[in-house]
C-alpha cells in the first residue's frame, strides 16, 4: 500500500467531505464507530484516529428495564395553523 493516494473532495450539506479508501481504513484501524481528529498544520490537514464511540444499541435493549410507568402530560399547542393532519 502506498502512503499517498488523490482523493476528491466533494459537498456534503454545507460542508465539504472526503471518502477514505479501504486500504486506509483497514491500514489505520478505522472503523464506522471511530472518532478521528484534524489539525490543521503549515502543511496541511492531518488526519489521526480517535476513540472509538459508543456502538449502536437497539431499542429493545435500551428499554429493556423499562417498566411501562411514563405519565406524560397532554400539551395543547393552540389550534392548527398550517397543513397539519388532525383526526
Amino acid at each position: 500500500m502506498t502512503g499517498i493516494k488523490t482523493i476528491r473532495v466533494t459537498r456534503w450539506g454545507n460542508g465539504l467531505g472526503i471518502r477514505l479508501p479501504k486500504e486506509f481504513i483497514d491500514n489505520a484501524e478505522i472503523t464506522d464507530t471511530s472518532q478521528v481528529e484534524v489539525k490543521i498544520t503549515d502543511k496541511g490537514l492531518l488526519v489521526t484516529r480517535g476513540k472509538e464511540t459508543r456502538k449502536h444499541i437497539p431499542l429493545s435493549e435500551r428499554f429493556k428495564d423499562y417498566k411501562g410507568d411514563y405519565n406524560g402530560e397532554i400539551i395543547d399547542w393552540g389550534r392548527d395553523v398550517g397543513g397539519e393532519i388532525c383526526d
